[in-house]
């Protein structure tokens, strides 16, 4: 299993604000979007063999005393090892999640190199990165809509459908419930689905 790392800005999110105003505009009628956040997520893999345990000492470390993933003045973290994250990610209350990892490779092979040069950590295999966007949403019946949602805001399909996600260069996984961070940790190491054809 590998740790994780989640991070949000604490000041105002310039992305975050302006996804929110535009996403308000492309609902369906009856729908709100109440509130919109964004959050790096990184994964730190152990080396094949290895184990989390062996690098997550210095690597909380690493946060605290460098900027590689964390800048204190301008964002909250949340550091989840291995063994303590749980087996769920579990979305904020009222919130439902869009995970989003490039279509490629979600390794990010330069930010692991600079950080082993300056922290070494024993066993550390891969770096993983992506984001996720919580939102807070509702619709006609008092519920989240997230179906509804996602497909008005979700996959960018047109001028005036989709915004969060570029389906040529990203792909997604929707978190309406607590997920198995298994199936989270899968979506972000296994190869993504082929682009679907468009008429």
């Amino acid at each position: 299993m590998s740790a994780v790392l989640l991070s949000r800005l604490k000041i105002v999110d310039l992305w975050a604000t302006t996804a929110l105003g535009t996403g308000r505009r492309m609902l369906p009628p009856g729908h709100e979007l109440q509130r919109l956040v964004r959050e790096e997520l990184f994964l730190f893999q152990p080396a094949p063999g290895g184990a989390a345990d062996r690098f997550e000492g210095p690597l909380a470390h690493a946060f605290e005393s460098s900027n590689f993933f964390v800048n204190p003045n301008k964002e909250h973290y949340r550091f989840l090892t291995a063994s303590g994250r749980g087996d769920m990610l579990e979305p904020p209350p009222g919130a439902w999640g869009i995970v989003i990892r490039a279509r490629d490779e979600t390794r990010d092979e330069g930010l692991r190199e600079r950080l082993l040069r300056e922290h070494p950590l024993d066993g550390l295999g891969a770096i993983r990165r992506a984001r996720i966007w919580w939102l807070w949403s509702r619709g006609p019946d008092g519920g989240t809509a997230a179906e509804a949602c996602d497909a008005a805001i979700g996959i960018l399909r047109g001028r005036s459908e989709g915004l969060l996600v570029n389906p040529h260069s990203e792909t997604e996984l929707r978190i309406v419930a607590p997920a198995r961070w298994t199936a989270v940790e899968g979506f972000l190491t296994e190869p993504a689905p082929a682009l679907a054809a468009t008429g």
